[in-house]
């Protein structure tokens, strides 16, 4: 399977959902958007995929032959997600892999005992900006009176499964197979885990790379729709 095909399908699928709900959907109000909760789940996922797809654009593996294309992925893809300097969040990205687990990581919090909010909000500090949260607040002022979106349709179908999303990653992606425990032994330096799930649970939850973290510090430049795969080769040679 083509990185760039896969990345692109995920563009587009979140750029369809976003679009459909934001001008069909039928909302007065928030509570009136539960009726589309189905189509939130679908945009969260997709949001989900869109910032996995920019950190596949970290290793170079959307485009692994191609770098300038692969470069304006990740650029296009974390701008769309929340105003991310791609470039910035590659960099970071990659203290993360070298320091894994220990006071250099960007990624990692005090000990990596603690629990799931001061870490969270650190996280946020080391890659939320004031210049995102103002342009994503421009964005929204623009969709609401320029576009003339209606407010609930901008908070339902936007705001909340962006939030989510990042919750949903920090969470499966990072807390998780990072965070110390007393009955889990981290075997390497990468100081991190492979989390036991079913398949689909484990794409779901965060593309693969909850469940098969560990193996995606070993070889990071595997895509995420390979993880699966890739471990159960290497295990079996």
């Amino acid at each position: 399977m083509n990185g760039l095909v896969v990345a692109l399908f995920i563009f587009f699928s979140w750029l369809f959902a976003l679009i459909f709900g934001l001008t069909q959907g039928q909302v007065s109000n928030v509570s009136e958007g539960l009726k589309y909760f189905w189509l939130m789940i679908i945009i969260q996922l997709l949001f989900v995929g869109l910032f996995i797809t920019v950190h596949d654009a970290c290793h170079g593996s959307v485009a692994p032959n191609k770098p300038r294309i692969n470069l304006w992925i990740g650029r296009i893809f974390a701008f769309a997600y929340a105003a991310i300097s791609f470039d910035t969040l590659a960099r970071k990205h990659q203290e993360h892999h070298r320091y894994s687990g220990t006071k250099l990581d960007p990624d990692f919090y005090r000990d990596g005992t603690k629990s799931f909010f001061p870490w969270f909000f650190h996280f946020l500090k080391q890659y939320i900006s004031l210049k995102q949260i103002l342009i994503m607040t421009g964005v929204a002022q623009v969709l609401i009176h320029v576009v003339h979106l209606p407010e609930a349709n901008v908070f339902i179908f936007w705001v909340i499964p962006s939030i989510l999303s990042l919750l949903q990653l920090f969470y499966f992606g990072t807390y998780l197979p990072h965070k110390k425990r007393s009955d889990v032994f981290f075997e390497d330096s990468h100081h991190t885990l492979d989390v036991r799930l079913p398949l689909f649970i484990s794409f779901v939850s965060c593309y693969h790379f909850g469940a098969f973290h560990h193996s995606h510090h070993q070889f990071p430049g595997t895509s995420w729709f390979l993880l699966p795969r890739f471990k159960r080769k290497v295990f079996e040679a």
